[in-house]
């Protein structure tokens, strides 16, 4: 059954026995408006990476709101809101990501950063144009594609960063842009990752 909020409803697909993922296509009304407010926000940068001996910039754009006034459109501020109703966590601000074209992507992964992922949250709002967004357990097996469209919302959560992959791969010849919000939260239970916290500053692992 799905669950109701203040935008759209949710349903629950489950991965395996300890991790989830919910659904709600259309989730979002207007997502063209907010899309078009993100892609005209002034605080949008191109991040390093560490590849095999040098640093060079990311394939995409980051960037970093909390929620409130400062926002650059309102509907983020009541997204967030109805996330944290939802789900009943203090989730953080909204980590921002611009796929520009086709050609910025982003390879499977996991949000490991959090450090602890028995027990986790991350809400990814897309807008702009549907693309693929793949999931894949790191054990392997098949690959699904959510393809999510403007509007759609994914809330990955339980082992879903400790035992899947998520990943925006490349999509030749599209020209259009891809622009997604998303939120997290981890219990800070179990046994961590090696490697920086989730307070450290935004990396957020990789793209969704």
């Amino acid at each position: 059954m799905g669950e109701q909020t203040a935008f759209g409803e949710l349903e629950r697909v489950q991965l395996d026995e300890t991790s989830w993922v919910d659904v709600g296509r259309g989730w979002l009304a207007d997502p063209g408006g907010v899309y078009d407010a993100l892609a005209a926000w002034d605080g949008w940068r191109q991040g390093q990476v560490w590849r095999f001996d040098h640093l060079r910039g990311e394939n995409r754009l980051s960037g970093f709101v909390p929620p409130g006034p400062q926002a650059p459109h309102p509907a983020l501020t009541a997204a967030h809101k109805a996330l944290r109703r939802t789900y009943g966590r203090e989730l953080t601000g909204m980590g921002l990501s611009w796929y520009r074209d086709g050609r910025d992507a982003m390879g499977a992964h996991r949000d490991s950063d959090l450090r602890w992922c028995a027990s986790t949250l991350v809400a990814v709002l897309t807008l702009g144009a549907t693309r693929p967004w793949t999931l894949r357990h790191g054990s392997g097996g098949a690959t699904t594609d959510v393809a999510p469209r403007a509007g759609d919302l994914l809330v990955m959560g339980g082992r879903a960063q400790a035992d899947w992959l998520h990943g925006v791969p490349p999509c030749p010849g599209l020209r259009e842009g891809r622009i997604s919000v998303q939120w997290r939260w981890t219990s800070r239970t179990g046994r961590p990752e090696i490697g920086g916290g989730s307070r450290a500053p935004r990396r957020y692992g990789g793209g969704r």
